[in-house]
C-alpha cells in the first residue's frame, strides 16, 4: 500500500472511530479544499501563460515580415520594369532592321526593273493591259532576280515569256497551262513541293506572275541541267515534256515539229539582245 492511501486510511479510521473532534475535522477539510483550489490556480496560471506565449508573438516579428514582404514587391517591380525595357529596346531593333531590309529589298527592286528596262524588255509589255504600274516594275524586276538566281540570262526568260503568253499573267492554253510562263499545274505543284518544300498550291495561284515567273525559272534550270546545258532540247522540254524531249532523235520528223518552238524562243531572244534597231534594219 503506497504512502498516500496508507494516509487516507488513517484519516477514514479515525474519522470512523470518531476520535477527533468535529470542529478540527471540518477545519481540516476546508483546508485541504483551499490546498487543492490553490494547485489548481498555480496550474491554470502557468498554462495560460503558455498559451499567450504561444498566441501573442512578439510585434518585432510582423514588422519583419512587412519589411520583407514589401522588398520582394519592390525587386519583383524592379525586375519587370527592366524586362520591359529589354522587350521594347529588342522591338525596337527588330523593327530597324526590318526597316531596313524593306528599305534594302525596294533598293534592289527598283535596280532589277533598271536592268530589265536596260535589255528592252517593257517594249513586250507596252500591249499587256493587265500589268500596269507597280505591277509592271515587280514583273521586270522578278524576271531579272529569278534569272540570277537561276543562272539564266534574263533576256532569254522574257523571250520564253514572250512565245508562251505575250505577257499576259492570265493567259491559259488549250492544254491547261497557265500564268505567264504557262506552267501546268501538276508541273508547278512537283516544283513547289521540290523546291520549298509545300504541297498547298492551287492552279489559280499560277496568275500570279511573281510566282510564275518564280517557278518558270526554276523549272527552265532544272531542264537544262537535265539536258546538260542544250538549250534547244532543254526548251522542247519546257514546251513538251521532257520525256518527249528525251526521245527525240535530231532529224527526225517529231524533232522538225517540236524544234519550231525553240526557234521561235531563240528568235524573240536575238530580237531583245540585239534591239529594236538592228530589227528593223534587217
Amino acid at each position: 500500500m503506497t504512502g498516500a492511501a496508507t494516509w487516507w486510511a488513517g484519516v477514514s479510521a479515525l474519522s470512523a472511530r470518531g476520535d477527533e473532534p468535529a470542529g478540527r475535522r471540518k477545519a481540516a477539510s476546508r483546508r485541504r479544499s483551499l490546498a487543492l483550489l490553490l494547485v489548481f490556480a498555480s496550474g491554470a496560471s502557468a498554462a495560460g501563460a503558455a498559451i499567450g506565449l504561444l498566441k501573442q508573438p512578439d510585434p518585432g516579428d510582423h514588422l519583419d515580415d512587412l519589411a520583407f514582404t514589401a522588398a520582394a514587391a519592390v525587386e519583383t517591380a524592379r525586375q519587370a520594369e527592366a524586362r520591359a525595357q529589354q522587350a521594347e529596346r529588342a522591338l525596337a531593333s527588330a523593327q530597324a532592321r526590318m526597316r531596313a531590309l524593306t528599305a534594302a529589298g525596294t533598293e534592289q527592286e527598283l535596280a532589277d526593273a533598271r536592268e530589265a528596262e536596260r535589255l528592252g524588255v517593257p517594249r513586250w509589255m507596252k500591249d499587256s493591259t493587265a500589268l500596269w504600274g507597280d505591277e509592271r516594275r515587280r514583273v521586270m524586276a522578278a524576271i531579272v532576280r529569278e534569272s540570277r538566281r537561276n543562272g539564266l540570262d534574263p533576256a532569254l526568260v522574257a523571250a520564253v515569256i514572250q512565245v508562251e503568253s505575250h505577257f499576259d499573267p492570265f493567259a491559259i492554253s488549250g492544254a491547261g497551262a497557265r500564268g505567264l510562263m504557262q506552267l501546268m499545274p501538276p508541273t508547278a505543284h512537283w516544283l513547289v513541293e521540290k523546291e520549298a518544300g509545300r504541297t498547298r498550291l492551287q492552279a489559280a495561284h499560277l496568275f500570279n506572275p511573281v510566282l510564275n515567273i518564280e517557278l518558270g525559272t526554276a523549272y527552265l534550270k532544272l531542264l537544262m541541267n537535265r539536258f546538260d546545258g542544250d538549250l534547244r532540247r532543254a526548251l522542247i522540254a519546257y514546251n513538251a515534256g521532257p520525256a518527249v524531249a528525251g526521245g527525240l532523235r535530231p532529224g527526225s520528223r517529231a524533232w522538225r515539229r517540236l524544234e519550231i518552238y525553240p526557234k521561235s524562243v531563240l528568235s524573240a531572244y536575238r530580237a531583245l539582245l540585239e534591239g529594236p534597231e538592228q530589227v528593223a534594219a534587217r
